[in-house]
């Protein structure tokens, strides 16, 4: 059996895409240039995630160099 809840049912949210879509048609040209063009201050990340982030991009160059290297190899087969 089912139980009926007091909550009022609550009413579906708009899509994130289509929310900004929503919000940004309420800005009058000049400010949406003006909020657009403000660059986005760098995140502070802790030493862990930059030693990561720097793992990550050696990793991903040296499979790269890997995938490079058995393509060419296999070329001559």
């Amino acid at each position: 059996m089912r139980r009926h809840s007091r909550r009022a049912a609550r009413p579906a949210l708009p899509e994130p895409r289509q929310a900004t879509q929503q919000a940004l048609s309420f800005l009058e040209p000049g400010q949406l240039v003006a909020g657009t063009q403000r660059p986005v201050p760098r995140a502070p990340l802790s030493t862990r995630v930059r030693a990561a982030l720097w793992g990550l991009r050696i990793f991903v160059i040296i499979v790269s160099a890997m995938v490079i290297y058995t393509f060419f190899s296999q070329l001559g087969r």
